[in-house]
């Protein structure tokens, strides 16, 4: 199964050593319908809160499938001022997107 993924990066120390650490993980399956999974590392609560307000956006707006360009359009959403999202990678390592292998915290720390 081919999956589609992107990291996630907060950017921390802004005054003194500003740097991007990573937060989350992005995952996008084959399809069909909605079939994406957002997990973050513990104590990401704001990234959390507006990866689940983008998933609440489509239900309520019935979409049924995403574009193939979906997490493309979402990496270049964010000011990198805030955080980042990483560039899109192909895999067909995981047996599914709602079951990645490794755990999501691993992917994070690629």
């Amino acid at each position: 199964m081919k999956l589609r993924y992107m990291v996630e990066y907060a950017l921390r120390g802004r005054i003194r050593e500003p740097r991007y650490e990573p937060v989350g993980v992005w995952v996008q399956g084959p399809g069909p319908g909605l079939d994406l999974v957002i997990e973050f590392l513990p104590g990401n609560t704001e990234a959390r809160k507006e990866a689940e307000w983008i998933v609440n956006r489509l239900v309520e707006n019935d979409v049924r499938t995403f574009p193939d360009d979906f997490l493309a359009y979402h990496q270049a959403s964010l000011s990198p001022y805030r955080s980042m999202r990483g560039p899109v990678f192909e895999a067909d390592e995981y047996p599914s997107a709602a079951r990645p292998a490794p755990a999501p915290s691993s992917i994070v720390s690629r």
